[in-house]
């Protein structure tokens, strides 16, 4: 059982998960995956189904905190349909399939998932910590394959991680295909709701093999996703604007340094 405090704590860690998802365009999954761990592994999830439900709560929570960040992109002026479509028409696919490779045994278990999610942080952070920020060229034009490779590459990301993907997007965008941060963030930002609506639709329809609260169809449990969900409402717009507001550097030693964060949080996890 959650007491009233875990539901204020929900919505106060979950409102630093949405504004990172409007200001980094990283679906907010860096801070909802701790979360989610805690109080799930609280609620009685065990090993075997933990990951499961992990996954289905941190996509399910992206739905809401990178569509309102992406509707806050749009009434800002920075939109772009033609690339989050061409990002989002393969990512979908490669999501939706992982997802039920994943569903179908007992493969992925925790201590797997430990060391995919900490393996994926530390190359992204490493990268962003060292690689110069480079001004980006505005005539750089980028050919359908770059984004549809891109988002083949982030489906399978989101379905492993629970990221929402945003967290090879955006360093993809940036540091192999040479667009500006802001517009990468803008693009993630509208990306990452097709990839985690086509999995939440997914999970919800899925039964869960075990039950921890009388509130949960399938592997989601509302009353741990609800209160980040409304975070998302205040905290992820303000994200957004933030974003406009910095310049590069500031983006990326963000991004950097919370991921580092989580980095630590799961090794620590993995070594005791």
């Amino acid at each position: 059982m959650l007491a009233y405090t875990d539901f204020i704590i929900l919505f106060l860690l979950g409102s630093i998960g949405a504004f990172l998802s409007g200001f980094l365009g990283v679906g907010g999954g860096i801070v909802y995956i701790p979360i989610l761990d805690y109080f799930l592994s609280k609620l009685g999830f065990s090993d075997d189904n933990l990951v499961k439900a992990i996954l289905a709560n941190s996509l399910f929570t992206i739905i809401f905190s990178g569509s309102v960040s992406s509707y806050k992109q749009y009434k800002l002026g920075n939109f772009y349909p033609r690339e989050i479509f061409y990002t989002a028409i393969t990512g979908v696919v490669t999501a939706v399939l992982m997802t039920l490779l994943i569903k179908s045994g007992t493969w992925y278990s925790k201590s797997v998932f430990n060391y995919v999610f900490a393996s994926m942080l530390l190359v992204i952070a490493l990268r962003m910590f060292l690689k110069k920020v480079q001004v980006a060229n505005a005539s750089n034009i980028i050919k359908p394959l770059g984004y549809y490779v891109t988002g083949f590459i982030a489906g399978i990301v989101t379905a492993m991680s629970g990221l929402g993907g945003g967290v090879i997007m955006t360093p993809v965008f940036t540091d192999v295909l040479k667009m500006d941060i802001k517009k990468a963030s803008a693009i993630s930002n509208g990306v990452i709701p097709f990839f985690a609506l086509a999995v939440g639709i997914l999970n919800l329809s899925t039964p869960s093999i075990q039950n921890v609260s009388e509130w949960q169809v399938g592997y989601i449990v509302f009353p741990i996703v609800i209160p980040m969900i409304l975070s998302t409402f205040l905290l992820a717009p303000l994200g957004v604007i933030a974003s406009q507001k910095a310049n590069q550097h500031t983006i990326r030693m963000v991004f950097a340094s919370f991921i580092s964060i989580v980095f630590i949080k799961t090794m620590l996890a993995i070594i005791l």
